[in-house]
């Protein structure tokens, strides 16, 4: 169905830009007049790159759809009709012109004749499966704006796991950065300098200090190479886990390493069993929810544990005998599943083993915080102690002779 783009008069004079889905001009002209709009302009949608938005700039991220979700909630919330609810929201995104295109197209689909949950699934690269689902379920039960709230509540959740992940590892990421640039310059900029005081000493010089000239030499000489290979190496990383055996022994490992293998696991844990605790809440059948999850996840190993799930669904078991055939489920998950079917109370029970596994995480990084930042601290002291005792020694051992 062909789109059109129009420019219309609201009865207070205010000018209103949009763009419908219709089956003809005249069809068009007619969804506009309904609106209460009088037409200045319309024309068919061209996907010339000259009538095209022009939406380079950020993609849409977290939290962009974290406040749109919230503002679509609480605009329902007050009793709004759906379409002006997008309406009221395209006029107003405009930090995002990304996410302001994807909701004018909704709200064109919306007025095409299309539901709310189909116009969200015409756009699988911004919302997940999970989105849809909420969406349908809630407009199946008449219960829309409590689906959006929860889903608002989730993604802010989501959106603030995340922000504390990355705040633990900014401190660590800065110094191990310093770091480097500290041991660059002292390698390409200092020790050079000494260079020609040590050979005026012609004494035979300590390991230490040869083993840093070296190092010296190699990196002034050689940093093209260098440069040259980190870069290949990089791209050989970045195709090689494009290899799906490859991702998923390396998801698998990563899972299974002493310290971050854990904290890695119990966070996506924690927002899977959040995510399948709120489509429980909204009716989503059991592989309908499982399949959502499935495809949010990017960690393969996790991936396959669930679709193992599906399977063992399949053959009829229950679904806290599905987590424990499937193998990649901690033995907590499994007995309140079951506790969860017996009483009739799944979505509750899973709720309640999310919010552990979301205070594990958090109480983990604190640990690791407390911990990294002397750790890193004191890596700094003896890599920079390590060359300035390379400069130190053959200057203290020349002065003894004396």
């Amino acid at each position: 169905m062909p789109l059109y783009d129009y420019i219309g008069t609201t009865s207070n004079g205010k000018t209103k830009k949009g763009r419908i889905s219709a089956g003809s001009r005249h069809e068009a002209l007619l969804q506009i007049d309904q609106k209460g709009l009088m037409i200045r302009n319309i024309r068919e949608h061209s996907d010339s790159i000259w009538f095209k938005d022009l939406t380079i700039g950020r993609s849409i991220r977290l939290k962009d759809k974290v406040i749109f979700l919230r503002q679509f909630a609480t605009i329902i919330k007050a009793g709004v009709t759906v379409s002006e609810a997008l309406e009221i929201l395209t006029d107003q995104e405009e930090k995002n012109k990304k996410l302001k295109a994807v909701i004018r197209q909704m709200s064109a689909h919306l007025n095409a004749g299309q539901t709310l949950s189909q116009a969200f699934e015409n756009h699988p690269k911004v919302f997940s499966p999970m989105i849809v689902h909420m969406i349908r379920s809630g407009e199946g039960s008449g219960r829309l704006e409590e689906s959006l709230d929860h889903l608002a509540v989730y993604y802010e959740r989501r959106h603030r796991s995340r922000q504390k992940i990355s705040t633990a590892m900014v401190y660590p990421v800065f110094i191990l950065l310093m770091s480097a640039g500290v041991v660059l310059f002292l390698l390409t900029t200092i020790i050079p300098m000494f260079r020609t005081l040590f050979e005026g000493l012609n004494a035979r010089l300590p390991l230490i200090t040869r083993l840093i000239l070296s190092v010296s030499d190699w990196i002034r000489t050689f940093w093209p190479i260098l440069f040259i290979s980190l870069f290949v190496i990089f791209c050989f990383i970045f195709f090689f886990l494009k290899n799906k055996s490859v991702k998923f022994w390396l998801d698998g490992a990563i899972i299974r390493l002493p310290v971050i293998g854990p904290l890695v696991y119990k966070n996506e844990l924690s927002r899977l069993l959040w995510m399948l605790a709120l489509l429980f809440s909204s009716s989503v059948p059991v592989i309908d929810a499982l399949q959502s999850i499935e495809k949010i996840t990017s960690n393969l190993a996790i991936r396959r544990s669930i679709r193992d799930t599906m399977e063992a669904l399949d053959l009829g078991r229950s679904l806290s005998d599905a987590f424990r055939s499937a193998g990649g489920f901690p033995s907590i998950v499994c007995h309140m599943t079951a506790i969860g079917e017996k009483t009739g109370m799944l979505d509750q029970m899973l709720n309640h083993v999310a919010r552990y596994y979301e205070d594990d995480v958090d109480q983990m990084l604190e640990r690791m915080k407390a911990l990294i930042e002397p750790v890193v601290i004191i890596f700094l002291a003896v890599l920079v102690g390590f060359i300035v005792m390379a400069i130190v020694i053959p200057m203290f051992q020349f002065y003894q002779q004396f």
